[in-house]
């Protein structure tokens, strides 16, 4: 299954995966009903009949920034374990529903659950996984956590959550718009992506004995600078990746979902060229066999490069409120190399 392990962010201790999985899989195991066999095949731990998979779980990104902005604020990662766990849960919670939304019939090499088990109980499911995100955070009680603090990280991730799914609104808002600027969907890819991270890498610090207000403010806004550029990262792999594009990529493609390079170019072009996009995107659909002759109109537009270009001017945004956090070097360059994985770029 693709995806990046926690266990290989910069600086994160290798336990800091193992104790995240643990600590999911408790939470789940405990609850017996065929709904958690779902969720535990959307977690990638088991197949459709609730056979053990033998081989390594996958993407846990905004569960190890969380440890990770905690390991970076205080040198320990443990605190903020329910925090990891309770983003994780939320993440997952938005591809279920995403796959429902976009008719993805596969995710991270698998069929996705609405197309195992029909959307209805896909739904169940990430509803399910919502609830028990704030379960996570309840049970920090357990910890000797005080009420609140405790409703602190609840109301986090609550506005994260809700700003997730206004990004989601927009996106699917913006689909049939051909006339769309850069900032609007800059401002819609803030949500959708940001708004996430911003939230873990923010529990990450409040989970932290040392954190402090302005850490986790900083903290907060590098988060999102980095989710917005892993959205941007994305947009540019679809069309000109080192490997072969994925399906949900290939479904974005090919459902019209607004892509940056698409977005400028609309809006800069040359008319030919508007006209040319426009004539593709005003069908139902985008034919695949016509995504390699777009790619190379946004090439010759000079929209990859602002793309690139957008990429880079994000993660030294990020690079900024990280400085502003008040870490030590050590942290701050553990976050600073966490963001270039995150986001799939290096420099």
């Amino acid at each position: 299954m693709k995806g990046t392990l926690a266990l290989e962010m910069p600086g994160l201790p290798v336990m800091a995966n193992v104790e995240l999985e643990n600590a999911l899989r408790k939470l789940i195991a405990e609850r017996g009903l065929p709904l958690y066999r779902m969720m535990g095949f959307q977690l990638g731990w088991v197949d459709e009949k609730g056979e053990p998979l033998n081989h390594p779980s996958p993407d846990r990104t905004h569960g190890a920034l969380a440890l990770a902005s905690a390991q970076a604020v205080s040198g320990d990662f443990r605190p903020a374990i329910r925090y990891a766990v309770a983003v994780e849960l939320v993440e997952n919670f938005s591809e279920i529903h995403v796959d429902v939304e976009d008719g993805n019939t596969e995710r991270a090499g698998r069929s996705s659950i609405w197309w195992t088990w029909g959307p209805a109980q896909a739904i169940n499911a990430g509803d399910g996984m919502h609830a028990m995100a704030r379960l996570a955070l309840y049970d920090l009680r357990l910890d000797g956590t005080t009420p609140d603090r405790v409703a602190a990280a609840l109301k986090t991730l609550d506005e994260a959550t809700l700003r997730l799914c206004e990004g989601e609104y927009l996106d699917i808002a913006y689909q049939e718009r051909l006339a769309l600027s850069v900032n609007d969907f800059l401002e819609m890819a803030e949500a959708r992506s940001g708004a996430l991270f911003g939230c873990a890498a923010r529990l990450g610090a409040m989970a932290s004995p040392q954190g402090t207000p302005q850490a986790a403010d900083s903290l907060a806004e590098f988060g999102s600078k980095l989710g917005t550029a892993r959205q941007v990262a994305g947009d540019i792999a679809a069309f000109w990746g080192e490997h072969e594009r994925d399906q949900v990529q290939q479904g974005r493609l090919i459902a019209k979902k607004k892509n940056l390079p698409v977005v400028h170019a609309m809006a800069t072009a040359d008319a030919t060229t508007r006209r040319r996009l426009g004539d593709l995107y005003v069908q139902r659909v985008l034919d695949p066999s016509a995504i390699k002759t777009v790619a190379g109109m946004l090439e010759a537009s000079g929209s990859r490069r602002f793309a690139q270009d957008t990429l880079a001017r994000l993660l030294a945004e990020a690079d900024s409120a990280l400085a502003s956090a008040g870490l030590d070097q050590k942290g701050t360059e553990m976050l600073r190399m966490a963001a270039r994985q995150i986001a799939g770029a290096t420099g």
